[in-house]
């Protein structure tokens, strides 16, 4: 059955197609997450358990007090103002449950959205914050803690595959005969570049292997680190060190989409319609904060991060506190935060550091 007709959106990818030939699966992916008028983004209520998908900032409250405290931390180490800044904050979630702490503390919140709907509905929920459209307008010299809660992995990506001898080809989005959306694949242009910058970083790709690049990944994390003078970096995201994430683990990519809570490798149909994400590659990451001379502790699992920083104390019970089936409900809705099985263990946080020890804290035992 043809897909033809299923949005406005997806019309114009296809006069689009029509006139141009396949497309990028990154300027595909870019419209189908971004498009002003039918982008993923661009539609109310995607995140968030009547959502698509959840996220730790979403989830519980206990995210953002777990920050709280690292900022707190920071603070009386750094001695001066702090800035605590989202990058990502969609509609201010974890923004809202920092804001009473944030006034008493006199902390400066900041948040980045692209989405000027969700940006304004950002804003409503947090009024005394500072909303900007990009990083690129974010102010330098900043102090404090900087966090992107799966931030990396909503940049397009472009899909490639390894030929038998050892070249790229790029897997482009066209038509089908009945106007369906399918897989092209191409010569890839400057297939011989990215070979050597993953290489460099330890990745050995097998013929057929399908992977993803995110040309917009590094960019992004220059202007974000260029804009903290002191403080914490924190990246969440699904990922893995280049090596383990182009392995022989993976030989189909990571290129998945969202809808409902559900993951499919469907990313082409009704575009729009869902989530589209792959997988952080942390080592380009990592390499990229190094060259802007941060310190990176390192990688680490949510949970293991969130022990570190006392959520095991939003699980204990308070003195004389009787067992009630909402006491039970609320630590279960923490206790997913580090579930082995969840997002606990599939959430990895990238921590780097400019001026500041308290990073090595965050990775290897709970703040004092």
């Amino acid at each position: 059955m043809s897909d033809a007709g299923v949005s406005p959106l997806a019309d114009r990818l296809r006069d689009r197609i029509a006139r141009e030939g396949p497309l990028r699966f990154d300027d595909f992916q870019g419209a189908a997450l971004y498009d002003a008028a039918g982008g993923y983004y661009e539609r109310p209520g995607r995140v968030g358990r009547s959502g698509d998908f959840v996220t730790g900032a979403s989830w519980h409250p206990a995210f953002a007090r777990c920050l709280a405290r690292a900022t707190t931390r920071l603070a009386r180490e750094l001695g001066e103002a702090i800035d605590l800044v989202d990058v990502g904050c969609g509609e201010g979630e974890l923004l809202s449950f920092l804001d009473e702490t944030a006034a008493g503390a006199g902390w400066r919140l900041r948040g980045v959205e692209a989405s000027a709907e969700r940006r304004a509905a950002a804003l409503r929920r947090v009024p005394g914050a500072t909303f900007h459209s990009s990083s690129d307008e974010l102010p330098g010299g900043l102090t404090g803690l900087v966090v992107a809660y799966e931030l990396l992995d909503a940049l397009p990506v472009r899909a490639l595959r390894v030929e038998e001898e050892g070249t790229l080809s790029e897997r482009r989005v066209g038509l089908d005969g009945e106007g369906r959306f399918t897989w092209v694949e191409q010569p890839c242009p400057d297939g011989s570049e990215i070979l050597s910058a993953l290489a460099s970083r330890g990745a050995a790709l097998e013929p057929n292997q399908l992977l993803e690049v995110r040309p917009g990944a590094a960019a992004l994390v220059r202007t974000i680190a260029s804009r903290l003078d002191r403080g914490l970096l924190l990246f969440f995201d699904y990922g893995a060190p280049t090596r383990a994430l182009y392995g022989p683990a993976r030989p189909n990519g990571t290129l998945e989409a969202f809808l409902s809570h559900r993951v499919s490798r469907d990313v082409l149909t009704d575009p729009g319609s869902r989530d589209i994400t792959a997988w952080v590659d942390f080592g380009e990451v990592e390499e990229t904060l190094r060259a802007e001379g941060f310190v990176v502790r390192g990688l680490v699992s949510q949970s293991r991060f969130l022990l570190a920083t006392g959520v095991a104390e939003e699980l204990a019970l308070a003195p004389g506190e009787a067992v009630s089936a909402s006491m039970v409900a609320e630590r279960n809705a923490v206790a997913k935060l580090v579930s082995p099985g969840g997002m606990g263990e599939s959430i990895r946080v990238l921590v780097a550091e400019r001026e500041t020890g308290l990073g090595k804290s965050l990775i290897s035992s709970p703040l004092v």
